[in-house]
C-alpha cells in the first residue's frame, strides 16, 4: 500500500532490542483504516522499522517511549524521499517475515490534540489516546484528560454517526477513535498592490442584499478561484501542534477573526523590471573578503532570479504556461499555498458572496440551535406539568377509594356489633329448644343455616382438599372436585363409603368443615324444623324431605353397602385412609352460600359427545343383562357429571367417565347383587371403577 503523503495511525510494538528493530502495525489514516495489511504486508503484516542516519544512538530510547499508539507521518517528505523500502534481510526461513522496512524518522509520537479514544462512561484511565471523547449510549461529548476525566477546553457533542469517528482493531480489540478533518484557513485581507491590480470597475456587493440574492445579481460562473475553494488537495498541511481551535462549533457568538497584516509589495512593471535585470546583470561585485590568488572564484546565480528568468520565458507560449503551473503544483505544499494567496482576494465577488452566505447560515444555525434549546426547555416544563396533573389526579382517585373503604370497614363493624345480640338471643334459643327435645321424645329437631357467602370453585377444591387431608384421608387430583359436584348434583341425598362406617362419618365430618357448617345429628325419629334466615348448605344424618339447603347424608362400609339400602340410587364417595400419618386439627372455614357452590360447580357444564352417549348407554344394557337395570335418574346424575367434569380433570373424558360410574353405577350394582362378570368387559379401562368393585 502507498503511504507516500499521509499521515497513518499506527500501533508499534517492541519485538528485538539486542538488533536494535522495533515492528510498526498501520492501522488507519484519517480518511479511515488502512485496508488489508495482510494483504499488503503478508506473513506477519508488519514494518521493520530501522533507525535513520541521524538518531543511530537515541533511536532505541525512543522507539521505547512511544511504544503504543503514534503517528507514521509522510507527508510532507520529499517525493523522491522514499522512506518505506523493501528488507533486504527478508527471509522468513530464518526468522525474518517483514518484507518492509520503515526509517524512524518518519515515526513520531502522537500530539496530544490530534485523535482521541471514544471510551464508555467510567473507563477514560485505560485509553490509549492522552485526551478522549466519553460515550454515554448515542451521547458522545469531550474531549476529556485521560488522567482525571476533567475537561480538556470547550466540551463538544458529536453525532454518533460522524465520518470521523472510526472503528479499529488493536491487537485483537475493537476500538472507536475520533480523527477530526484540519478545517480550511480563515480567508485574510490582501495585499495592498493587490488590491491596486484588480480592475478599478469591479461591481460592489449591495449589502442590503443577502449572499443568495448577491450571486444571482452577479449572473456570471463562479471564478477559478471558487472552483479551488473545493480542492481538497488546497489544504493548509496538518500542524500537529496547532495554534486555534479546530474543534465544530457549539453554538458560540460570531465575532470577526483578526486578519493578517501582509506587507506591501511593489506593482508590476514590465519597464523597470527589464531595466533592473540588465543592470544586475552588468553589474559586477567584488568579494568583500581578501581572497589569495589560487582561489578559484565561481558565478553564484539567486535561484528565484533563474526561476523569474524561466518563468518569463515559457509564459511567452500558450504549451510552455501550462508546463510551468505543472511544474509549480508538482512542488510539495505548493497548492496549500496558492490557496492562502487565492482565499486572500476577497474583491473577487463570488468569493465575498459565499463568505456572506457562510455567516448567514452560521447565524441561522446558532438561531436554531437556541430556539431547539427553548423547545427543550419548554417540553421539559409541560412534561412535568402534566405528570403532576395526572399524580394529582390518581392521588384523588386513590384518596375516595380509601375513603370509601374506611366508610365500609365501619359499616361492617357495626353491624357485625349489631349481629353480637341477635347471636347470642339464637344460641340460647337453641338450647331452649334442645333441652325441650330431651324432654320430649318426639319433639321436632330446629334447625338454623347460616349465613354464607358467596365462593369461588377453586376456593371450595382447596377447602376440601386441606379438611380431607387434616381428617386423614388420601387426596389425589380430581378427589376434591367429583366430591364437591356429586354434592352439587345430589337430590338431597349422598353417601360416603370407607373401610369403616366411623371413618365415613369422619369424611363426612370433614366435607361439612370445608361447607363452614356443622354436620347436624338428628335422630332418625326426630322430626326436623328448619329456622328461616341463613342460605348456607345443612347436613343431616337422617332422611329429610327434600330442600334447597338439607342434605340427608349416609356414612357406611364397603361391605354394608351390599347387603343394605338394595335400591340405593345416591352417590356414593369413596373415601381411603392413609396409612401414612396420623389425623391433624381440621382448619376453620366461613359458611358457603349453598345456591353458590351448586352454581360454580356446574358452570363449566358441556354437552356430551355422541361417542361418550353410546358409552353410557352400553353400560345400562350391560347393567340390564346382568340384572340390574340403572334407573333413570342414576343415568341422569351419570350425564350431567361428565359434563361437569370432562374439560377440568386431569385424565379428561376418560376419567369423568370413571368417576361417574364409581360414583353412581356401582353402588346400585352391588345394592342388587347384579352378575358383575356381564359388565367387567365396559369397565376394563376404568382403574377406580375396578377398584370399587374389589373391594
Amino acid at each position: 500500500m502507498n503511504f507516500q503523503g499521509k499521515a497513518v495511525l499506527v500501533y508499534l510494538e517492541e519485538d528485538n532490542i539486542a538488533r536494535a528493530y522495533f515492528r510498526i502495525q498501520p492501522l488507519m489514516t484519517q480518511d479511515g483504516p488502512v485496508g488489508d495489511t495482510k494483504a499488503d504486508y503478508p506473513d506477519d503484516g508488519y514494518l521493520r522499522i530501522v533507525p535513520d542516519k541521524n538518531e543511530q544512538h537515541t533511536f532505541k530510547e525512543r522507539m521505547r517511549s512511544m511504544c503504543g499508539l503514534c503517528l507514521m507521518d509522510l507527508r510532507f517528505l520529499p517525493a523522491d524521499a522514499n522512506k518505506i523500502r523493501t528488507n533486504k534481510n527478508y527471509a522468513p526461513a530464518r526468522g525474518e517475515t517483514n518484507q518492509y522496512i520503515i526509517y524512524s524518522d518518519a515515526v513520531r509520537a502522537l500530539p496530544e490534540d490530534l485523535i482521541y479514544q471514544v471510551v464508555s462512561e467510567g473507563s477514560a484511565a485505560g485509553a490509549a489516546t492522552p485526551l478522549v471523547y466519553i460515550r454515554n449510549g448515542a451521547n458522545i461529548q469531550g474531549p476529556f484528560r485521560r488522567e482525571d476525566g476533567q475537561s480538556a477546553g470547550d466540551t463538544v457533542q458529536l453525532p454518533p454517526d460522524s465520518a470521523e469517528i472510526h472503528a479499529v482493531t488493536v491487537n485483537g480489540q475493537e476500538l472507536l477513535f475520533y480523527w477530526p478533518k484540519v478545517e480550511a484557513p480563515v480567508p485574510q485581507d490582501p495585499a495592498p498592490e493587490e488590491k491596486a491590480e484588480k480592475p478599478a470597475e469591479t461591481e460592489k456587493p449591495d449589502p442590503m442584499q443577502n449572499a443568495y440574492e448577491q450571486i444571482q445579481a452577479m449572473n456570471v460562473a463562479p471564478s477559478v478561484n471558487a472552483n479551488r475553494l473545493h480542492d481538497s488537495s488546497a489544504r493548509t498541511p496538518i500542524d500537529f501542534v496547532p495554534e486555534q481551535n479546530t474543534r465544530p462549533l457549539a453554538g458560540t457568538k460570531l465575532y470577526q477573526t483578526p486578519q493578517k497584516q501582509v506587507s506591501p509589495r511593489r506593482a508590476h512593471n514590465q519597464l523597470m523590471e527589464a531595466v533592473e535585470n540588465q543592470r544586475y546583470a552588468a553589474r559586477y561585485e567584488a568579494p568583500g573578503a581578501t581572497l589569495p590568488q589560487s582561489a578559484e572564484l565561481k558565478d553564484v546565480h539567486n535561484p528565484a532570479d533563474t526561476l523569474k528568468h524561466a518563468l518569463q520565458s515559457m509564459w511567452q507560449c500558450q504549451e510552455g504556461q501550462q508546463q510551468a503551473i505543472d511544474v509549480v503544483l508538482a512542488q510539495p505544499g505548493m497548492r496549500a499555498l496558492l490557496s492562502q494567496v487565492i482565499s486572500r482576494e476577497t474583491n473577487d465577488l463570488t468569493v465575498a458572496a459565499m463568505h456572506g452566505q457562510l455567516q448567514e447560515l452560521e447565524a441561522e444555525r446558532l438561531m436554531t440551535l437556541m430556539q431547539l434549546d427553548d423547545v427543550k426547555k419548554n417540553l421539559a416544563a409541560a412534561r412535568e406539568e402534566a405528570v403532576g396533573k395526572l399524580q394529582a389526579e390518581e392521588q384523588k382517585k386513590i384518596d375516595a377509594l380509601q375513603t370509601a373503604r374506611q366508610q365500609a370497614q365501619e359499616a361492617l363493624n357495626q353491624l357485625q356489633a349489631a349481629m353480637e345480640p341477635m347471636e347470642r338471643d339464637r344460641q340460647a334459643l337453641a338450647e331452649k329448644i334442645q333441652n325441650t327435645e330431651s324432654a320430649l321424645e318426639y319433639a321436632p329437631h330446629f334447625v338454623a343455616p347460616r349465613a354464607g357467602r358467596a365462593v369461588t370453585r377453586d376456593e371450595m377444591t382447596d377447602r376440601v382438599e386441606k379438611c380431607l387431608t387434616a381428617a386423614g384421608f388420601c387426596v389425589e387430583s380430581g378427589d376434591a372436585l367429583a366430591m364437591l359436584t356429586a354434592f352439587a348434583l345430589a337430590n338431597g341425598e349422598w353417601e360416603c363409603c370407607a373401610e369403616t362406617e366411623e371413618d365415613a362419618q369422619t369424611g363426612m365430618e370433614a366435607f361439612a368443615a370445608a361447607l363452614g357448617v356443622p354436620l347436624e345429628n338428628a335422630g332418625y325419629k326426630s322430626e326436623v324444623a328448619l329456622l328461616p334466615g341463613g342460605n348456607a348448605p345443612v347436613l343431616l344424618n337422617v332422611r329429610y324431605p327434600h330442600s334447597a339447603l338439607v342434605t340427608s347424608s349416609y356414612a357406611q362400609s364397603f361391605a354394608d353397602r351390599k347387603d343394605d339400602y338394595a335400591d340405593l340410587t345416591v352417590p356414593s364417595v369413596p373415601l381411603a385412609v392413609a396409612m401414612d400419618r396420623l389425623p391433624q386439627e381440621m382448619p376453620a372455614f366461613p359458611p358457603a352460600e349453598k345456591a353458590c357452590v351448586v352454581r360454580e360447580m356446574l358452570a363449566h357444564s358441556a354437552a356430551l359427545s355422541s361417542s361418550t352417549q353410546e358409552v353410557l348407554l352400553s353400560l345400562r344394557q350391560a347393567a340390564l343383562k346382568a340384572g340390574a337395570a340403572l334407573p333413570l335418574t342414576v343415568m341422569e346424575q351419570m350425564a350431567r357429571f361428565i359434563s361437569a367434569l370432562q374439560n377440568d380433570l386431569k385424565g379428561g373424558l376418560a376419567e369423568a367417565i370413571d368417576r361417574a360410574v364409581c360414583l353412581y353405577a356401582v353402588p346400585y350394582l352391588l345394592g342388587r347383587k347384579a352378575d358383575l362378570d356381564a359388565v367387567l368387559p365396559l369397565l376394563s379401562a376404568m382403574p377406580r371403577t375396578l377398584k370399587s368393585l374389589n373391594a
